[in-house]
């Protein structure tokens, strides 16, 4: 990462133990690698993106389809009859050709065989129209393809989003269950040195070195530190079966996670995290491309507000009627060249449409500032996030230093009777506390740092 320095942090008070009494047959084991791979590839959210990308093409592909050869092959057959008491079996067969171009060029040519009265008749129909005012150019024509394209790009875009999300989600759940593992670890162990001093206690106010004070207030907090343990446990469980669902496992499924626990402390500089940010954040790729979109529909709206003109020219050439086919052959030709107009004068609707675009232009652009305004602001929360739990590591870790010497003073004093159990039980708690508290800031710290990189956009590879 650019502009950041580290240095390792020696947690001496603090062994985050990773395996805790597992079942002695084996289980499924789940690194951070296989953790974040399994998420991208089986995490509803990853799913319905790729959907939404396939969805995105088959519009690209319907859009482009409007400039393809258009094929309609047409056949008709009745009977008429009259007052002769005569009936004729009539015959019509043709196909059309028709073909857009990306300027708004159409083109289609129709030819055609008819069977009437048992003769024949053939023709050749082609027509071109060229639109002059609304309906000219590229831009216009190809309106619907660029606005199929831009959602194809957006779509890309929310892939690698839902991506960059999903392996957030992945590191936090993976890491809240070895957060809720290392609680219950710390917890037992707590509870198993309140249960020794609760026995020894006990033996001490049956010889009378104790009073009947000391054991109510060891079993009490033993009591309490039981609640802690079993609350903890669930939370555990609780906190795997989170990561299951997140990675689509069944949760009857053993498994087992072991994640890196080496904490590496940074020191970024602000601006240079900001200046990454603006340039990888996917966010601002998006937002440009959105206010550029934003002004080629306004163009288009623009446009809509002309009247419609075309110039048309037509060109048939025919057969007479001939009881023979295929002699019956086109043998006069006609042309013809016009302009058309269908329009309503006043043009209430386009002129408001482009009115809308003008305001969406503007909103677009408002968008793009906010948008920078909010990605400096997460580099700068998570930073100060990072610089928070820095102290907090270093506080827990000179309080468990401080309790571990209280606990140990108070220990030989109640031992000897020259201290009642009360400050032993109290350097009991703070060193529970301040275990816990370290283990869940160590943690957090790791989790951050994750989402640091998630906010200025060198998360996931592109």
């Amino acid at each position: 990462m650019i502009g950041i320095f580290f240095r390792k942090i020696k947690t001496s008070t603090l062994i985050l133990i990773v395996c805790l009494n597992f079942p002695a047959h084996a289980q499924d084991i789940y690194d951070l690698e296989r953790i974040v791979n399994r998420a991208i590839e089986a995490n509803w959210g990853m799913i319905d993106a790729r959907d939404d990308i396939h969805r995105s093409n088959l519009r690209l592909e319907s859009a482009e389809s409007d400039f393809e050869l258009k094929i309609y092959p047409g056949a008709g057959i009745g009977v008429s009859g009259g007052d002769d008491s005569s009936t004729d079996t009539d015959l019509n067969l043709e196909i059309s050709l028709e073909r857009k171009t990306q300027v708004g060029t159409r083109v289609d040519i129709t030819p055609s065989v008819q069977r009437i009265d048992n003769e024949y008749r053939s023709r050749a129909n082609l027509r071109i129209i060229q639109p002059l005012l609304r309906g000219a150019g590229r831009d216009y024509t190809m309106s619907g393809v660029y606005s199929a394209r831009y959602g194809t790009r957006s779509a890309l875009r929310a892939q690698q989003q839902r991506e960059i999300e999903t392996v957030l989600g992945a590191v936090r759940n993976g890491y809240e269950v070895v957060r809720q593992r290392e609680l219950l670890r710390l917890r037992q162990e707590s509870y198993q040195r309140l249960s020794d001093l609760a026995e020894a206690t006990a033996i001490k106010e049956r010889m009378g070195l104790v009073n009947s004070m000391d054991l109510f207030r060891v079993r009490i907090q033993l009591n309490q530190a039981e609640d802690e343990l079993i609350r903890s446990q669930e939370s555990y469980i609780d906190a795997l079966d989170a990561l299951k669902i997140f990675l689509a496992l069944p949760l009857e499924r053993d498994i087992s996670v072991t994640l890196p626990l080496e904490v590496d402390r940074i020191y970024p500089d602000e601006q240079e995290m900001i200046d990454t940010a603006m340039d990888n954040r996917i966010e601002i790729e998006q937002v440009r491309d959105a206010l550029a979109e934003s002004r080629r529909l306004s163009d288009v709206a623009r446009k809509d507000t002309l009247p419609e003109l075309d110039v048309i020219l037509s060109f048939s050439q025919a057969g007479d009627s001939s009881s023979r086919f295929p002699g019956s052959m086109p043998d006069s030709t006609s042309w013809g060249i016009s302009l058309g107009s269908s329009t309503d004068l006043r043009r209430t609707s386009q002129k408001a449409a482009y009115e809308e675009s003008l305001i969406s232009l503007q909103q677009a652009a408002r968008r793009q500032s906010f948008t920078r305004d909010d990605i400096t602001a997460q580099v700068k929360r998570e930073l100060r996030n990072l610089e928070r739990l820095d102290k907090a590591i270093d506080n827990q870790e000179e309080q468990i230093h401080q309790s571990r010497g209280q606990l140990e003073l108070s220990r030989i004093k109640f031992q000897h009777g020259m201290a009642d159990n009360f400050d032993l039980i109290d350097a009991e708690i703070s060193l529970r506390r301040s275990q816990t508290q370290l283990a869940s800031a160590v943690i957090d710290y790791i989790v951050g740092q994750y989402r640091l990189r998630a906010a200025i956009g060198t998360l996931v590879q592109r």
